[in-house]
């Protein structure tokens, strides 16, 4: 209690191994903390040189997350539909890899 939020919002986005991004309209529409977090999180991706973002997309199509980012739009997702167990086993493979 009394600690920052944004500091460790931050310290998060800085330490986690990978970021688990789920994508839905209200996210993107959202110009406030998502984007700066996904913001954060893309930044620390061009420093690091390395992927951390593993995207899923919740009501949302391929043209919804190009309009959003047309680099994020390139990254191989997991679709909600596909149900919940499905979408948790694909993204303990890709925490595994």
């Amino acid at each position: 209690m009394g600690d920052s939020l944004r500091g460790g919002i931050e310290t998060g986005l800085k330490e986690c191994p990978k970021c688990i991004l789920i994508l839905t309209p209200n996210f993107l529409a959202n110009n406030g903390w998502s984007k700066r977090e996904y913001d954060s999180i893309f930044t620390r991706e061009l420093v690091e040189k390395q992927q951390v973002v593993l995207p899923v997309w919740s009501g949302v199509n391929a043209a919804d997350v190009y309009e959003y980012s047309p680099i994020l739009a390139d990254r191989v997702a997991v679709n909600w539909s596909l149900g919940v167990e499905e979408v948790a086993r694909r993204l303990v493979r890709s925490l595994d890899a």
